[in-house]
């Protein structure tokens, strides 16, 4: 195998194509903000985003870092798992890209708290625990059957509540209970992307015993954690009708339930033959299902508001 470019190196050590998972849930906060609260801060949003995306792009080096540690410990070194031996990334290489996108963010981040207020500080500081303490430490929350609730919660929950935040802090009557409401529109995207972790770690249960991870997985087993699975996807549905009902997103969000055949039909695929290299990707399709839909159809109601307001 040809040595990788840096951009390949780049793309491989970070996970870039992940960063889908982090800007849906980012675009759904903003985009309750301004249908809810009818405010928005664009500034603001367009640089914290750039935090968001830095910083959880700085989570998939690190995860990388320590995987390849790992792999290598355990006499794992030539898994298909192993990026940073694969794309033959040099390990100082990789703590620069690492730092440079976690300062970035941080940079970024300290200004927006400034300028904002301590909230915005005391969920980012939770979130860079979070993501330090998944993969990094003696103890690391991958390892355990934690670790798919704290990548949900995390990414589709805090995300999610730091655009909603960014969007409102200067509004002359600040809702104290923004939070709430907002952890009700963000359950679609904590169930969906825990899911994608879930779903991982499915694929990945034998490898993972190797390298000492106790997932999830395998704590209840194979097919209870399909099951898990399909049930997120259900409840990601049930709490869109929810949203609506309580008028937290427009009703044209509704039309994200045109998605229910197909992600029937993909999350069919990886149910019945769970694999990395097949039918994994039926899982970040239906990720992207949901999310993406449920985004545009708010979008569209949102328009829809305001011409016939």
């Amino acid at each position: 195998m040809d040595i990788p470019n840096h951009r390949q190196q780049f793309n491989a050590l970070v996970q870039a194509q992940t960063t889908v998972i982090s800007a849906l849930p980012y675009l759904m906060g903003c985009a309750f903000a301004y249908f809810y609260y009818d405010h928005f801060n664009l500034g603001d949003t367009i640089l914290l985003f750039i935090a968001v995306v830095s910083f959880h792009l700085a989570v998939n080096g690190h995860n990388q870092y320590t995987d390849y540690r790992r792999f290598n410990q355990n006499g794992a070194a030539n898994s298909h798992n192993n990026i940073i031996a694969k794309f033959k990334i040099s390990m100082s290489w990789a703590r620069l890209i690492i730092g440079s996108l976690t300062v970035l963010a941080a940079i970024i981040g300290i200004y927006l708290t400034i300028k904002s207020g301590w909230i915005l500080l005391l969920i980012g500081v939770l979130s860079f625990i979070v993501g330090y303490a998944y993969s990094g430490g003696h103890h690391p929350i991958l390892k355990t059957p934690f670790g798919e609730p704290a990548s949900g919660i995390t990414m589709g929950y805090n995300i999610t509540l730091l655009a909603i935040f960014i969007n409102i802090y200067n509004l002359p009557n600040f809702d104290a209970y923004f939070w709430l409401k907002g952890l009700v529109v963000a359950l679609p995207a904590i169930l969906v992307i825990s899911n994608v972790m879930l779903g991982n770690n499915i694929c990945d249960v034998k490898e993972d015993v190797v390298i000492g991870k106790r997932t999830l997985v395998y704590h209840i087993g194979r097919q209870k954690s399909l099951q898990v699975l399909v049930a997120c996807y259900v409840l990601s549905y049930v709490f869109i009708v929810l949203a609506v009902a309580m008028r937290y997103l427009p009703l044209w969000t509704l039309g994200s339930l045109l998605t229910i055949p197909p992600v029937y039909k993909k999350t069919a695929e990886f149910t019945a033959a769970p694999d990395k290299a097949t039918t994994f990707f039926s899982v970040l399709i239906d990720l992207q299902l949901i999310l993406i839909s449920e985004l545009v159809f708010t979008v569209i109601g949102i328009i829809w508001q305001h011409t016939l307001g």
